[in-house]
């Protein structure tokens, strides 16, 4: 139990959600979920709070003789009181003696089973004890009672509701709890659920054990299992925005996993029941690989003209581009004109094995003069969470349903900006207003001394700092700022990663973004789209690309090794070639 929490958080919490549960989702939960709610209210304190531990722990089976926690005053009486109401149950039969042999050591199996081998390893000693000796002679011939935790797949229910995803847990409670990710707090009423009907959660909870499926056939390499029992999946229908996602995800990996099997046919035919990226682009890969040029150009012309996303479009024009060439196909709706080429300057810095090449190259600019910080992918998306603060958390039916969220369940969809459409756009003419430029930094400077730590998808607070903020709210045009928060907003899915890893702010003025570049390392394509971007808006960007000055060769080796394995070159002890 961590020190800075009270005795007994855990049962608080635990009744949190299931009152917060009771409260705003009693009209989807059926009988049997109701009853576990309610009888588990009436268990005494002791009884709840071993239920608690009990759940929160590995099982499913757990010896009474080794439970022991000081803040539960009589054990027996509450495993009685929870065996008398169907929240424990006693194991007297047993199917599966793997689960029993876990809850024992190797001396107590030699102990307690005449024949045992201490000799043998633990592996071996199992499998003797379960080809030997009969499965119920193991349960009755140890010592201890056997107990396991009922209903903890309601339990897992009530998780998903309150969370709305079957991801996050109680850990949300205490890293909150001990200030290590405190959160916004926003109002919560039973308009603010991510379940509005039963048919909905049972689409989910039939969607995740899909997934759970899937994954285990994946995982196994088992092509042949996967192909049958793929028309189970094919079976449900969807009709919720955020299921039907689930569901073409879902379909996306399981066809590139018929990709890698080698079965590019039937990987195509998945393809064609998912709309979600990146199915096209993967059928117009699959069409060229089976000499179907025209019918992938077909398709690359349709993905340029109805993009799902900048990456899509750029993938459509630049592969379209390629093929075109190689198969001489003249296609009309293929630009001409040449992509300008990003600026790009050397610099050669001394080698230092304990430094990452992004801390040397800023140290290259500082001595150069003027000021020079490493955000890595922080300073500008923090800028952003920053001024939208208030937007992001704008209170909408829906979109907040716990309280444990870094921003609305719509924020990496379309309709966040749609929803507050006339709101985002008061606030990016208000910051181009020089007249109101004071305004835009009190405003973000406000928010970053009131909000500081809260969660929020777009604020890093490790790597954010006050002088950082200030030193940017003086240096940077808010022209600047409004331009780069608008192709943010265009897809904040994708575009909240890619930027530069430096600002520097010459002694001049102004600013300067830069991407550092070590040796053998090269731009990823979101970071190729953000410098066209700036390009095209007049923004001062460049890369950088840092070659070791020629001192000491063994420092130059420690150096280079160092740089291969930041960017996937070397793995262990093995470089990749």
């Amino acid at each position: 139990m961590p020190e800075d929490l009270p005795q007994g958080y855990y049962l608080e919490n635990f009744n949190y959600l299931f009152d917060f549960v009771g409260t705003h989702y009693a009209d989807i939960l059926n009988e049997r979920e109701k009853n576990y709610l309610s009888g588990f209210s009436e268990l005494s304190d002791n009884a709840q709070k071993l239920y608690v531990r009990l759940a929160g722990r590995r099982g499913p089976w757990f010896r009474l003789d080794k439970l022991n926690y000081v803040e539960i005053s009589d054990i027996a009486a509450a495993v009685n009181e929870l065996i008398a109401a169907a929240y424990l149950s006693p194991i007297e039969s047993l199917q599966e003696p793997e689960n029993l042999l876990k809850l024992m050591t190797k001396s107590e199996l030699i102990s307690w089973f005449e024949g045992a081998n201490k000799r043998l390893s633990r592996q071996a000693l199992d499998q003797w004890l379960i080809e030997k000796v009969l499965p119920q002679t193991l349960l009755s011939s140890v010592p201890f009672q056997i107990v396991e935790p009922i209903g903890l797949d309601i339990l897992q229910i009530l998780k998903l509701l309150f969370f709305g995803n079957p991801y996050q847990d109680f850990t949300e409670f205490v890293l909150r709890d001990l200030g290590i990710t405190p959160f916004e707090k926003y109002q919560l009423d039973s308009a603010g659920r991510f379940f509005d009907a039963r048919s909905v959660l049972d689409t989910t909870i039939n969607q995740y054990a899909l997934n759970d499926t899937a994954m285990d056939l994946i995982e196994q390499g088992d092509a042949q299992s996967l192909r049958q029992w793929l028309p189970s999946l094919l079976q449900f229908s969807f009709d919720e925005a955020t299921t039907v996602r689930r569901h073409h995800r879902l379909l996306n990996r399981i066809a590139r996993e018929f990709e890698r099997f080698n079965d590019i046919n039937f990987a195509q035919e998945i393809y064609l029941h998912s709309s979600l990226e990146p199915s096209r682009e993967r059928q117009v890969r699959i069409m060229t690989k089976q000499g179907e040029i025209p019918s992938a150009l077909n398709l690359c012309e349709d993905i340029h003209q109805n993009p799902q996303s900048e990456a899509e479009s750029e993938f459509a024009l630049a592969f379209a581009t390629r093929i075109a060439k190689q198969h001489k196909v003249y296609c009309d709706w293929i630009p001409l004109s040449a992509a300008v080429p990003i600026v790009n300057f050397d610099i050669s810095v001394k080698p230092d094995a304990d430094q990452r090449v992004e801390v040397l190259a800023r140290d290259w600019f500082i001595q150069q003069g003027g000021q020079a910080y490493y955000v890595e992918n922080a300073l500008l998306p923090g800028l952003f969470g920053l001024y939208f603060w208030d937007v992001i958390f704008t209170e909408i039916k829906g979109v907040f349903f716990n309280p444990f969220q870094r921003g609305p369940s719509d924020l990496f969809t379309p309709s966040f900006v749609e929803r507050r459409r006339d709101k985002i756009n008061k606030k990016l003419f208000f910051m181009i207003d020089l007249v109101n430029e004071q305004e835009v930094n009190r405003c973000i400077t406000d928010c970053f001394k009131r909000k500081f730590g809260l969660a929020n998808h777009f604020v890093n607070w490790s790597w954010l700092n006050a002088d950082v903020i200030e030193i940017a709210l003086l240096k940077i045009p808010k022209h600047d700022l409004a331009s780069i928060f608008r192709r943010l907003l265009s897809d904040l899915k994708n575009n909240r990663s890619g930027f530069p890893d430096l600002i520097v702010f010459p002694e001049a003025g102004s600013y300067e973004l830069i991407e550092v570049k070590g040796p053998g390392d090269k731009l990823q394509q979101n970071q190729i789209r953000w410098f066209n971007y700036f390009q095209q808006q007049g923004l001062p960007a460049r890369v950088v690309s840092v070659s070791w000055q020629q001192a000491d060769v063994q420092g130059d080796e420690k150096m280079q090794l160092k740089t291969d394995i930041e960017t996937g070159l070397v793995v262990g002890d093995t470089r990749v070639e």
